[in-house]
């Protein structure tokens, strides 16, 4: 029986409604009182449960005499209720569909929010590089110091990264951070960069591709946040390469 009332719950039933309604199956035609003491439910309980599902079409009730009789409908009943809870499903996505553009408009009216999503670990970083490849954009701008980058990061994840984005059409300017050597040397025809001097190497990278901009720190465990907003995208941008046409190119680019 424990099967069958967890089963009816499944189905959207509370549990009160199931012991009612199981306890009427029983008792046949019967008082509040009877179907009460059958299903352990307190009386006033019963009350608001029996009309409940009176009201759902699970039960029904006659007059007898000066007494009120309940009676659960047959089981067959059940799978009507279901198909009307499928209807009214139905209908209400139908109404969120037609309310989607309103929702949307309003929030175009005071302007679009940025989203952003913090990642951490080594899977964090693999759902950061999905989304740079399934945003199809054509260029990628990269601020960082990949000597730090690889003491970092698995070597395994970085090759996989490193060859998608070889077969990619992605276009990528890095400018990369150094202190006083020079050993940037990447294998992929379609990346330029140019060195920047810093006085000191933080653990970490700006990356900068369509409307996003990601911060991510590589310590012990790489975490960091990916905005998403075209605005912010777009100054972000701007400083990047006005930081990069104020450097020359390097003699051995």
């Amino acid at each position: 029986m424990e099967s069958v009332q967890k089963q009816l719950e499944e189905l959207g039933l509370s549990p009160n409604e199931v012991r009612v309604y199981l306890a009427s199956l029983e008792l046949g035609a019967a008082t509040v009182l009877q179907i009460a003491a059958k299903s352990a439910v307190v009386r006033p309980t019963a009350h608001v449960v029996v009309g409940a599902l009176v009201k759902r079409g699970l039960m029904s009730s006659h007059t007898r005499g000066k007494k009120q009789y309940i009676q659960a409908e047959r089981p067959e009943v059940l799978m009507r209720v279901l198909e009307d809870e499928k209807r009214k499903i139905l209908a209400n996505e139908g109404r969120l569909k037609a309310l989607m553009p309103k929702l949307h408009a309003l929030i175009s009216i005071v302007g679009a929010r940025p989203e952003v999503h913090y990642y951490e670990d080594h899977e964090g970083l693999q759902t950061m590089r999905a989304v740079l490849f399934s945003s199809k954009v054509s260029d990628l701008r990269v601020i960082g110091a990949p000597e730090k980058y690889k003491e970092s990061v698995d070597s395994d994840s970085t090759h996989a990264h490193n060859f998608r984005l070889e077969r990619s059409s992605i276009k990528i300017r890095q400018l990369v951070l150094y202190t006083k050597k020079k050993n940037f040397h990447p294998r992929s025809k379609n990346i330029s960069w140019k060195y920047l001097k810093s006085d000191e190497l933080d653990c970490g990278e700006i990356a900068l591709f369509g409307d996003y901009i990601a911060l991510v720190v590589y310590l012990d465990k790489p975490h960091g946040f990916l905005v998403k907003s075209k605005e912010i995208a777009k100054v972000g941008k701007r400083l990047f390469d006005a930081a990069w046409n104020s450097v020359g190119v390097d003699p051995v680019h």
